[in-house]
């Protein structure tokens, strides 16, 4: 007993860190480092089994390579919004990119489904096919990607932007948000590319 305790004394400030990460990274400031500019878009998921689901994206180069990505837990990442707003699973998601265009490739689920016979694993693999551009020294927030993950999945892209501006504010803790371009995603298509 007294080494769980011990173990979760120690696990505790780490938490903790991981929570503060993205203020302490940010020191207050939406601009991003020198050479570059700053994607955010947030990552959100509906499931049946919402503890179980995990989302992520790619984002492409002009040339079409893969040179991110990003990934959410429904278990473990919330966005919190406003103060007032009720919490959505998911997260909102920050990235330095070199100037240039970019396109958001796809977008990615997957998540336990509970049939007659028990329970199964199932994912699927959506395109996105959604442009953006990055300029040095500027921001751009590209809005929401929300994977319903149902009986007939579906991708949906939106502008959630004072939930998100809020969750900068309130967790990121950035107050001054005017120089954040607005320019959400959209989509050249939204079936589903792979389900298993």
């Amino acid at each position: 007993m007294a080494i769980i305790q011990r173990c979760s004394m120690l696990l505790a400030p780490l938490l903790l860190s991981a929570c503060s990460t993205m203020a302490d990274r940010l020191q207050g400031s939406i601009t991003p480092p020198s050479g570059y500019g700053y994607a955010i878009v947030s990552l959100t998921a509906k499931a049946f089994d919402q503890d179980s689901a995990n989302t992520g994206l790619h984002i492409a180069d002009s040339s079409g390579h893969i040179i991110a990505n990003g990934r959410a837990s429904m278990n473990t990442d919330t966005v919190f919004g406003e103060a007032g707003m009720s919490p959505v699973d998911g997260k909102l998601l920050l990235f330095a990119l070199p100037p240039g265009h970019y396109q958001v490739t796809d977008a990615w689920g997957n998540w336990v489904e509970e049939s007659g016979w028990g329970s199964q694993w199932r994912s699927i693999t959506m395109p996105v096919q959604a442009g953006f551009d990055i300029n040095a020294g500027s921001s751009v927030y590209l809005g929401e990607v929300f994977l319903d993950l149902s009986m007939r999945p579906e991708l949906r892209l939106s502008n959630q932007q004072r939930r998100d501006f809020g969750h900068m504010q309130r967790v990121w803790k950035v107050n001054n948000l005017s120089s954040v371009r607005i320019s959400p995603l959209r989509a050249s298509a939204s079936e589903p590319a792979a389900s298993h």
